[in-house]
């Protein structure tokens, strides 16, 4: 049925049955495109589809693939009667049976409480049994290592197949997106920070293959899990997979308490690395550089002989720095804007009293902007500036730190006049494989951005001409579509 109709653009489908020699006939015709012999000769092999310009372009091709199989499997046959612009007619036969034959209604009973839940469901999904229920309640299931909401968008071109996996995911504590095709989901990609990507393989214009492959150029393994879901469970389907990006790749039918544990293992993993990333740049702040801590106490001493009260103003800039540095805020996922830049101020001002004219700063800042930011973003940036920027040059230079309003959100930039760089540091820095210890924290915060915006540092450099380092704080979370 679904076949005619998608072949016939206008006209009629009937079905039929007739008894003949103790069989059931029944036939299904159209008045559709038809087909060929050559057509025909294949039409019952799995993964063909019809190439008539009405196909909906959905499905795996398997449908008459399947139909064939469980015919043959009653002891039955399939044929089909065909020419091109006059339509088709399928046939198929099963032997009937007499009312002596059929099951009791116990019997039947019986088999349907035997076979209830344990079935394949809907769309592809085996949903357990109460029993099963039962037994996954008593599981001590890990749990997530954030407490807010997980973000999970879901593509499938099959409505039916959305809206089981939402209802079977409806007791997580997921907010779950759907999109219809592979570039809706692209697009909703830059609308708020996904803690997972579950895609169907076999989709219309673009497959799951390819979408994963368009993601991961924005996206790594770890910054945004994707669960591939296709029933092709051939080797290299599987491998295609996974050499295209995947993180995991499930046949259908899919069990419902494997797919919730599995789903349940990729989150959790992006939670992990999650706070890796913000341990890693409160735990590389905190490691203060020695040379900065002798020396800004030297200053400390030579000014207690000179000028008591830049003394005492040094003192005030280096307790601050040292608070915030170890700051247990910094941990968290974002602060206020007002908490990084005391931070930024401070450092600012050490490095300005211990090398006076070598080091100018210029600040830019807008008034009335409130923001949260993820911690320590800005200072890994100045502090790259100042160190590796300007005081690399014996004449130094300016630092210029920068925050303004734009229509899509708030700019943050922090430039130099100091020696720049190659574009080959600049993609070293933001490498997230880098094995060097110079250059992690800019690294660190590009990563941290990616993982919540979905876009990180945006770095323009030239050498002996300085260097831009910027980034954008989106207005309600919104991230550029890729």
């Amino acid at each position: 049925m679904h076949n005619a109709v998608k072949y016939t653009e206008e006209g009629t489908i009937s079905v039929s049955a007739e008894s003949r020699d103790k069989r059931a006939v029944i036939h299904v015709s159209d008045t559709g495109v038809g087909m060929n012999k050559e057509t025909q000769a294949h039409i019952f092999l799995p993964y063909e589809q019809g190439a008539y310009g009405i196909s909906d372009g959905r499905g795996l091709g398997l449908g008459l693939s399947i139909c064939k199989q469980l015919v043959e499997l009653h002891g039955g046959q399939i044929t089909v009667r065909s020419e091109p612009g006059k339509g088709s007619i399928f046939s198929f036969d099963l032997p009937l049976t007499s009312v002596s034959n059929l099951p009791l209604p116990q019997d039947s009973l019986a088999l349907h409480e035997m076979t209830e839940g344990a079935a394949a469901g809907t769309a592809g999904f085996i949903v357990p049994n109460g029993a099963l229920d039962e037994w996954a309640a008593t599981v001590r299931v890990p749990p997530l290592l954030s407490e807010g909401k997980v973000n999970i968008l879901a593509v499938d071109d099959d409505p039916v197949n959305l809206n089981v996996l939402v209802g079977i995911l409806s007791t997580e504590p997921y907010n779950i997106t759907t999109a219809h095709s592979a570039r809706e989901a692209l697009d909703l990609l830059g609308t708020r920070q996904w803690d997972l990507l579950i895609a169907d393989v076999m989709m219309p214009h673009m497959s799951g293959y390819e979408l994963t492959q368009k993601v991961r150029e924005h996206y790594s393994v770890s910054e945004l899990p994707i669960l591939l879901l296709t029933a092709r469970s051939q080797p290299a389907d599987i491998y295609t997979g996974f050499s295209s990006g995947a993180n995991d790749y499930v046949t259908k039918p899919v069990d419902a308490l494997e797919l919730k544990y599995r789903i349940r293992a990729l989150i959790t993993l992006k939670q992990s690395i999650n706070e890796r990333l913000r341990m890693e740049a409160a735990y590389l702040q905190a490691q203060i550089h020695p040379h900065f801590l002798f020396n800004t106490l030297n200053s400390l001493m030579a000014l207690s002989d000179i000028d008591a009260e830049k003394m005492r103003r040094l003192g005030d800039a280096f307790a601050s720095f040292l608070r915030i540095s170890f700051d247990y805020l910094n941990t968290g996922e974002l602060v206020e804007l007002s908490h990084e830049l005391e931070l930024v101020e401070a450092y600012l001002y050490i490095e300005k009293e211990r090398f006076g004219d070598r080091l100018s700063v210029v600040w830019e800042l807008e008034h009335d902007i409130s923001l949260l930011l993820p911690p320590l973003s800005i200072q890994p940036l100045v502090e790259n500036a100042v160190r590796h920027g300007i005081l690399s040059r014996n004449q130094g230079g300016t630092v210029h730190v920068r925050i303004a309003r734009q229509d899509d959100g708030t700019l943050i930039e922090v430039k130099d006049n100091g020696k720049g760089m190659e574009q080959d540091k600049i993609n070293e820095l933001l490498n997230p494989s880098m094995k060097g210890k110079s250059g992690i924290g800019i690294s660190n915060t590009n990563r941290r951005l990616i993982q919540l915006y979905g876009e990180g540092l945006m770095i323009v450099s030239r050498p002996n001409k300085g260097t831009s380092i910027s980034f954008v704080i989106p207005n309600s979370r919104n991230k550029r579509s890729i």
